[in-house]
């Protein structure tokens, strides 16, 4: 009773609080940019690859301008790592510890049913519907990584190659941010602040 007490006290004082950062709002449109218009390069322009000169040379400039997906969605994990950094830094401070349940329910609220569904679209409904119009189904993705969020992991292995329905291929990031979250608060609440900048330089050398 009295953690769950200690958790209602710190979901309460962290509403009040409401943390804002205007100047991040900025470099996330930017982000979204970039990932946006390197699909629209690759599924929009990139018929153009199999036309005339003229279709080839527009979409050398497509590509020259709009290659930077890579870019935008390692800058959207770095947002993100120092957002959660900052809010699990912060509360440890006020409160003494880290409610490491209570971060998963967030994160878990916020993230699993989309992702759920389309996971559920992926396996169930694109191969339902090629089936209903006469195409052939083969979904090389496996199921059971996408439910463990570890698709990442099978992304890799059918690398150069990919899952057969599109929205299954842009989910690689969300279990990249899942697996970030289920260690990151346990590492930050086991460790002293400290230890901290060696926890970082850890991570960096790393990757």
């Amino acid at each position: 009773m009295e953690t769950i007490c200690h958790i209602l006290l710190q979901m309460d004082a962290l509403k009040k609080e409401k943390l804002f950062f205007p100047n991040l709002d900025g470099l996330r449109f930017i982000c979204f940019l970039m990932v946006f218009l390197f699909h629209c390069q690759k599924t929009i322009f990139g018929r153009l690859q199999g036309g005339d000169d003229t279709d080839r040379q527009v979409y050398q400039w497509f590509f020259f301008l709009f290659n930077s997906g890579e870019t935008g969605v390692n800058f959207f994990f770095v947002l993100s790592g120092y957002l959660i950094s900052f809010l699990l830094f912060r509360e440890k401070e006020r409160f003494g510890k880290i409610a490491v349940g209570n971060f998963y329910l967030r994160r878990i609220l916020r993230i699993w049913p989309l992702f759920y569904l389309c996971v559920f679209i992926g396996f169930v409904v694109t191969p339902g519907l090629k089936t209903l119009t006469g195409g052939t189904v083969a979904e090389p993705a496996n199921p059971w990584m996408y439910l463990l969020f570890l698709n990442n992991f099978d992304y890799i292995s059918l690398w150069p190659g990919f899952p057969d329905a599109l929205i299954l291929i842009v989910l690689w990031s969300v279990a990249v941010e899942e697996q970030f979250y289920l260690a990151w608060p346990l590492l930050l609440q086991a460790l002293p602040r400290r230890y901290a900048p060696w926890l970082f330089g850890a991570v960096i050398a790393g990757s």
